[in-house]
């Protein structure tokens, strides 16, 4: 396997989220859109860090299994969804990450008081269930997302989409940073960037940080989870 397989991705994703204190339980899960766009590996039920690439089931966007005989979440059908309203999507990670799931306790959208949480300005949206179907039913979540990236689940967690596995990964990481920032300075009366900033600090980050982010985590799991490594060809 080399390490630009999928499921080896997939796998190094959820390592990533996990150490960066995005665990969801076993609950939570990571998907990228396999090649043809018609199918998406995603990773099973488990814990973030015991992932490893063989584990990784792809499911058709019928959700008929193609490969893979670990059991997929039934929220498989809100990633099936969101691929199938955008074409444009090439990853879905949903995680209930601490203090993003404090946060979406409140109808609110994540404030610009860091440096990182210009990654998400004017990109999300809410959504709430009102107890009448399912809470992350795919094409009400589809809808409601239209072009943009992030939904904030109120009293779940959140769904974030994005167009390669890399960025999906590293925006879910930072997502969960910036709900901290905005609790915490809130809490010491601190103030949100200008809106000149925060774009021209986006561009930035979308250019630079995203994809040094990625190459530097999967440098650190190389040390801190070797395991996830056997699977390649040397």
């Amino acid at each position: 396997m080399q390490i630009s397989d999928p499921r080896f991705r997939v796998a190094a994703a959820r390592r990533i989220l996990y150490r960066g204190g995005c665990d969801s339980l076993v609950a939570g899960h990571v998907s990228a859109r396999a090649e043809g766009g018609d199918s998406f590996w995603m990773s099973p039920f488990e814990y973030f860090d015991e992932t490893t690439p063989e584990r990784i089931v792809r499911l058709g966007l019928d959700l008929e299994p193609l490969e893979g005989s670990w059991e997929a979440s039934p929220a498989a059908q809100f990633h099936a969804a969101l691929y199938a309203a955008r074409p444009d999507v090439g990853s879905v990670i949903h995680t209930h990450s601490h203090w993003l799931s404090v946060f979406v306790t409140r109808r609110e959208r994540i404030g610009m008081y860091n440096a990182g949480s210009v990654l998400f300005y004017a990109d999300q949206v809410l959504h709430e269930d009102d107890g009448s179907g399912p809470a992350v039913e795919g094409e009400t979540l589809a809808r409601k997302l239209g072009d943009k990236h992030v939904i904030l689940i109120k009293n779940h967690g959140a769904i974030v989409v994005a167009e390669t596995l890399e960025v999906a990964t590293i925006k879910a990481l930072m997502l969960e940073q910036a709900a901290r920032y905005h609790l915490e300075a809130e809490r010491w009366g601190g103030s949100e960037f200008p809106e000149a900033e925060v774009l021209r600090g986006r561009k930035a980050y979308e250019k630079h940080f995203l994809p040094q982010m990625w190459q530097a985590n999967l440098r650190r799991l190389r040390r801190s989870d070797p395991d996830l490594f056997e699977s390649l060809d040397d």
